[in-house]
């Protein structure tokens, strides 16, 4: 019935034609579980639980080019379940959201918290991203630790405001965790955005 309650609100908001974040955490909180490498469909599970550079493995899955297009990149309090995650309560944060396209197909939605405290010093390079991924700053840095993943399934309709193809039923995956840059927590979350035809990444 949550779920049922939740699905409505987001269906009423997109038919007002209200601006609704591309990543709801408020209409819908992260919910991870504990799943098993066998739990997870064939099609996510190499992307899901590959612990390098999703950057790097689009670059070379897409002969026709990658591109980042940044949807939101604002100063603004995390949600709570962020706060938690990072455990950083009531500390505001530079929030980037993003649409990772492959041979111009959108195939990962990723959102970043990045703490106000975890820009201090070296780490104010962070800030001078513009269109440039995350990952490929993160995962050139000496001083850069990832931690273990949260994996969760999502609606692939909470992203038809932002896509010119229109999801039903279709589920993505996602999956979310900590690096720590020169010992400050970041946390990354990248939904992977099932192809309408065939429903999964190519």
């Amino acid at each position: 019935m949550k779920h049922a309650a939740r699905t409505l609100a987001y269906e009423q908001t997109v038919r007002n034609e209200v601006p609704v974040p591309f990543f709801d955490f408020t209409g819908l909180p992260w919910n991870p579980k504990q799943y098993s490498p066998e739990q997870i469909p064939e099609q996510w599970r190499s992307w899901l639980l590959d612990s390098g550079s999703l950057t790097q493995r689009l670059k070379l899955e897409c002969p026709n080019g990658f591109s980042v297009r940044v949807v939101k990149h604002e100063c603004e309090m995390p949600t709570d379940s962020e706060q938690n995650f990072l455990d950083q309560p009531a500390i505001e944060a530079n929030i980037r959201e993003v649409v990772l396209f492959c041979d111009k197909k959108p195939r990962v939605f990723a959102r970043s918290v990045l703490p106000l405290t975890s820009l201090e010093g070296a780490n104010s390079e962070l800030l001078k991203l513009g269109n440039k991924p995350l990952g490929e700053f993160l995962f050139t840095h000496p001083a850069m630790k990832r931690g273990p993943f949260e994996i969760a399934e999502l609606p692939a309709r909470q992203f038809n405001t932002h896509l010119d193809q229109r999801y039903g039923n279709e589920t993505a995956w996602g999956r979310r965790s900590l690096f720590y840059l020169n010992e400050k927590p970041i946390s990354v979350c990248e939904i992977f955005l099932p192809d309408k035809e065939v429903g999964r990444v190519t």
